[in-house]
């Protein structure tokens, strides 16, 4: 992996794979540019079709740890730190692809940034336009504190795990999520960019996909299988982001 000093000195870490337009692929929570894109064939996939892949891991995960405390991690960090890679890598993205928190982190930044040539965001829905919404920050806050704390809980269990697998950190985690920011819906009604929205079937876990796709104008939706854990590993994903690609070319 190569790295780069973000807008604040610290050093995030990126995946750089193929050659072409720019494809910006942005990870979920607790996981890594790894877990969530190469594992899965998905970077492999886009890379054959002719374009750069570029996947950090996030401030706060995997090979980009940052373990200040969650009051000292500036506002939003990670989606600044994208616009820093693109400012390091000299090019804004044809597309920027996002999954969970990745997708969330994609709306940040092109919010900020209006640079990226078009969004395709999975696995989030309306609660993500709700920026008084909590409840899943929440459940990943209590589970993060009991595995600080040593408490013996099935979240900690599970958060722990997702560590050890990632290579992250639970006080990056707990940073990660609480400068977490929404982008509300009054803001998304700005948007003036091609969006393609995908959640699996059975995935509510953050809202619904049609309805956020309803308050970007002209977003499209597409319904994926699985739940949220598992619709990542849909063919139909990466089918839909080289059609969104192709479309885009």
């Amino acid at each position: 992996m190569k790295t780069y000093p973000s807008f604040d000195g610290t050093p995030i870490a990126y995946h750089d794979l193929g050659t072409g337009p720019a494809i910006l692929l942005l990870h979920g929570f607790s996981g890594n540019a790894d877990l969530n894109w190469l594992q899965p064939k998905i970077a492999e996939k886009i890379t054959a079709a002719g374009y750069r892949v570029i996947a950090p891991d996030l401030r706060g995960h995997g090979a980009s740890p940052y373990d200040a405390p969650p009051e000292a991690w500036p506002a939003d960090a990670i989606a600044r730190d994208q616009i820093a890679l693109t400012a390091h890598l000299g090019e804004a993205p044809l597309a920027t692809v996002g999954y969970s928190m990745g997708a969330i982190s994609a709306l940040r930044f092109h919010l900020l940034s209006r640079k990226t040539g078009r969004l395709i965001l999975g696995g989030i829905g309306d609660s993500v336009a709700d920026e008084h919404n909590t409840d899943r920050n929440t459940a990943f806050r209590a589970a993060i504190e009991d595995g600080l704390a040593g408490r013996d809980t099935p979240g900690a269990k599970a958060i722990l795990a997702r560590a050890r697998a990632t290579g992250g950190s639970l006080i990056g985690y707990l940073g990660a999520l609480s400068a977490r920011i929404y982008t509300p819906a009054d803001l998304l009604a700005t948007f003036d960019v091609p969006t393609l929205v995908l959640t699996g079937e059975d995935d509510l876990d953050n809202g619904s996909g049609p309805a956020l796709a309803e308050k970007i104008p002209g977003a499209r939706y597409r319904q994926l299988k699985g739940n949220h854990l598992t619709a990542v590993l849909d063919p139909a994903l990466p089918e839909a982001i080289l059609a969104e690609l192709a479309a885009a070319s």
